[in-house]
């Protein structure tokens, strides 16, 4: 822990006002970090120990995390996370069904989709996937990015996107939909009308993309991978998509239940998840 960066904060005022704020952690809020740093993976742990410059929390970020590179042409990475100091009020239930419900349009509606993931606070979740993308920038589990001037990197490069991305923002042919591809996750996606959320979910459970949100590249698909494994298979919570009609249930899908999903795992290696060995 230390105080963001000023390198972190000049790129939140690039955006324009208004500027984030520093947060000074409460004495439960250092509590719940402690927490989720014991629940990382114990590779996280030790990547995070060799690389991690500092972590720190702001009020009034415009996203929940933001993971950055502090010397991004050094052969040894460092870097930098930053996360929203309001996730700590929230528990992941909370923080992820308010973070998809963004990517639909409720009105006139009697529909309402919902993320069941349990009570525990939102910060294991955030801190897993934000640890994962420095596991992932510094042991390249994805494809890295084609160096200025060269074709875009392929997914069949790595195991773990061989045969489900043909690139870093494209999904193999078989795993294409124009519907999911539009939603407000991906870049130029929208706001789609809450009547398309059942369609947009079958559509993801044609798919081995743990989350609508790892739907978008496979950055992001390596990381809600093992958060949500994590969260399902280490923690024992629930990961649970559903749309409701009031009290009742009219679609539920659960990822972590589905082959395609699950048999992902098998192409990692130990100790990227809890439950493997050494790496």
């Amino acid at each position: 822990m230390r105080e963001t960066p000023a390198s972190v904060m000049k790129l939140f005022a690039e955006l324009g006002p208004p500027a984030p704020a520093p947060h000074t952690l409460t004495a439960e809020e250092r509590k719940q970090l402690s927490a989720a740093l014991d629940a990382l993976p114990p590779l996280h742990r030790r990547v995070l120990k060799e690389r991690l410059r500092s972590l720190s929390f702001l009020d009034g970020m415009p996203n929940t995390a933001l993971t950055s590179t502090v010397n991004p042409d050094g052969d040894f990475r460092l870097f930098d996370i930053t996360i929203r100091a309001g996730v700590f009020g929230q528990t992941t239930t909370d923080w992820l069904t308010e973070k998809e419900r963004a990517c639909f349009d409720a009105a006139g509606s009697p529909l309402e989709v919902s993320i069941e993931a349990g009570t525990s606070p939102a910060i294991v979740y955030a801190l897993i996937h934000e640890a994962t993308h420095v596991v992932d920038s510094s042991l390249h589990i994805t494809p890295p990015p084609a160096a200025k001037g060269q074709p875009a990197a392929r997914g069949d490069s790595k195991p773990f996107t061989q045969d489900v991305w043909a690139d870093n923002t494209t999904p193999a042919a078989r795993y294409r939909d124009a519907l999911l591809e539009s939603v407000r996750f991906r870049s130029g996606g929208k706001v789609l009308p809450l009547g398309d959320a059942r369609a947009v979910y079958e559509a993801l459970s044609r798919t081995p993309f743990a989350s609508l949100y790892g739907s978008r590249n496979w950055s992001d698909d390596f990381a809600e991978y093992v958060a949500v494994y994590e969260l399902t298979q280490t923690l024992h919570q629930p990961y649970r998509i559903v749309i409701g009609r009031g009290a009742e249930k009219t679609f539920v899908y659960e990822p972590m239940k589905s082959s395609l999903v699950l048999g992902r795992a098998d192409r990692l290696n130990p100790g990227l998840l809890s439950s493997g060995g050494a790496y």
